[in-house]
């Protein structure tokens, strides 16, 4: 819940303070207070754009990286490496239709059509900002560099954060192509990061204050005949949850500052083309995103070709479809089924079903993002009244975090205090330990960095390696540990301020009323959890699966292993117990 209505809100404020035991009366009064608050959102951005405090963009309708909608191919120009699909996917109407639905919807919500455009991801090419222009779109917005990359320049910082060629940065750039071509915005990459990953651990004023600071060095430091045109863009979502108040205190002090320095004019980005001057223009745009001036999140990796595969063969089920239904074929489907065989091919056309494919980024949810794309895909046959193919039953995640994996060599002879008692202590442990590096990735925080477990005669002990200054910044987190046998075993502990609060052990969902009695936990560089060996039903079992996930603010937040489980072996030849 947002931070403020704890003090506005009689009810948030309430619950807030009761903290737990909800009645199932408070839990849909909430709800129902949640929908109020969501109710509010939209109608306060088109208020706030209407008296022209703000200007709203939009992006495509479905966010599909629209160049390699358009010709997936494009993906070569950034990254000749780039391993493509045997067939090319061009479908430049659906991406026509991806803006066309997405200026549509802005339109029927805020009564106006956008002039401006965030192309999912920052991703542009000339074809793609062409169909843009064509659809009335007068300016759109992506990182520096892909700027450097169709200038052939860098924006290389020195030490007081100046780039390199930063007239040419600071300023719009006008794109010539179709008749009236399109103006582009293009964000300082260096200030944005420090936006998203920076300030948030620092007091707000004195973010604000070195924010301000850097971008008054600019304005005195860079030779130019006009104004500077300073674009800042974040992933909307990504930086205020690790803010103190959602960033509240670090945005009204900032803006104070901007606003009572006479050498500043805050404008929105139509404002800003309008008072920009001349604007230099270019033939073309050089095709890529936001993302390392390339498309390798999307279509780099082996699992992302395999995605774009399913993509075109339904995409060509569809077009075989629709052709019929335009002959007025006796086999052709209906116009509703068309329609619904539309909706998720558009679906299936966006971007954050390859964001999770690959080893750029993985989550605990994996597992349901690929199944849930395959289902859409599956969706476009049957509402088709065609049966799908057997490759859609099948995942395209299959490749493991890339991680060391040891098995144990001895039994363990543990002192659950959660530091290193001695060096012996946890020799001849199972490993797993991934590759990985604490803090942010495009947003992305790991906070465990590897997994010890082993048997002593009488206890299962796992011991959990956290990034420490990562895991310092979360209050209040959740070790999950599941162990599966015959039944799953559950071990929750809560941290409070680094230290353990209690512990909790449930089995089949059950929790067990006196946990101290057949577990120990500690935490203090590490976390130590042991656990008797009569809590598990290992009739049958060969093995044990064992998973660790940490939880914050009800989410979990990270994973070991992130496809899911580690098998432990059962029986005196994995230094185990023997099966029963």
């Amino acid at each position: 819940m947002e931070e403020s209505w704890f003090e506005k809100d009689d009810l948030v404020s309430r619950l807030a303070t009761k903290g737990k035991d909800y009645t199932e009366q408070e839990k849909s009064g909430l709800r129902k207070k949640q929908l109020e608050f969501l109710g509010l959102v939209l109608p306060a951005y088109g208020n706030a754009a209407q008296s022209g405090q703000i200007e709203l963009s939009t992006t495509p309708f479905y966010h599909p990286i629209l160049p390699l909608i358009c010709d997936s191919d494009i993906a070569r120009v950034a990254n000749p490496g780039t391993p493509l699909p045997r067939r090319a996917y061009r479908r430049p109407e659906d991406a026509r239709e991806q803006l066309r639905l997405a200026r549509e919807y802005h339109e029927r919500v805020f009564g106006s059509k956008p002039a401006g455009l965030w192309p999912s991801e920052g991703s542009v090419s000339d074809q793609a900002l062409t169909i843009a222009a064509e659809e009335g779109f007068q300016w759109f917005g992506t990182d520096e560099g892909v700027l450097g990359r169709t200038l052939n320049v860098g924006f290389f910082r020195d030490g007081n954060g100046i780039p390199a060629n930063a007239d040419r940065l600071y300023k719009p750039w006008q794109v010539q192509v179709a008749p009236n071509g399109i103006t582009g915005l293009f964000r300082d990459h260096h200030l944005s990061d420090l936006v998203g990953f920076v300030y948030s651990r620092m007091d707000a004023k004195a973010a604000a204050a070195d924010l301000h600071a850097r971008m008054r060095h600019l304005g005195e430091t860079v030779q130019t005949n006009q104004p500077l045109t300073i674009c800042l863009f974040l992933d909307g979502e990504n930086a205020w949850e690790y803010y103190p108040g959602n960033g509240r205190a670090f945005l009204r002090e900032f803006y104070g500052r901007i606003q009572d320095d006479q050498d500043f004019r805050a404008l929105t980005a139509t404002e800003a083309i309008a008072a920009a001057g001349g604007i230099p223009a270019t033939a073309g745009i050089f095709p890529a995103s936001w993302i390392n001036a390339n498309f390798d999140v999307w279509i780099g990796h082996a699992e992302d070709v395999a995605a774009w595969e399913l993509l075109w063969d339904a995409r060509e089920a569809y077009a075989r479809a629709f052709e019929a239904r335009k002959q007025g074929r006796a086999d052709a489907p209906t116009e509703t089924a068309l329609l619904e065989a539309r909706e998720s091919l558009l679906a299936a056309e966006g971007s954050d079903w390859c964001w999770w494919f690959g080893p750029e980024h993985s989550t605990a949810n994996d597992a349901e993002f690929d199944a849930l794309y395959r289902k859409h895909l599956t969706a476009i046959y049957l509402s088709l009244g065609q049966v799908a193919p057997e490759e859609l039953a099948k995942p395209i995640k299959r490749r493991p975090e890339h991680a060391l994996q040891l098995a144990p060599t001895s039994l363990l002879n543990v002192t659950v205090d959660g530091r290193d008692t001695s060096y012996f202590e946890w020799l001849g442990a199972g490993l797993y330990s991934p590759e990985r590096r604490g803090g942010s990735m495009h947003g992305r925080v790991f906070y465990l960095h590897e997994l010890r477990y082993g048997f002593e005669q009488e206890r299962f002990c796992v011991r959990i390696d956290p990034f420490s200054e990562a895991l310092g910044e979360l209050e209040d987190p959740e070790f999950r540990i599941t162990i599966g046998g015959a039944e799953e075993l559950t071990i929750v502990v809560n941290l409070q301020r680094s230290h353990v609060q209690g512990f909790a052990v449930e089995k089949d969902l059950v929790c067990l009323l006196n946990p101290k009695l057949v577990a120990e936990a500690a935490f203090e560089r590490v976390l130590e959890v042991a656990i008797h060996r009569d809590q598990f039903n290992l009739k049958g079992q060969s093995k044990l699966r064992l998973g660790v996930a940490l939880w914050h603010g009800g989410l979990p937040v990270d994973v070991l292993p992130a496809e899911g489980f580690l098998d432990v072996h059962l029986g005196e030849d994995h230094f185990a117990w023997p099966p029963e």
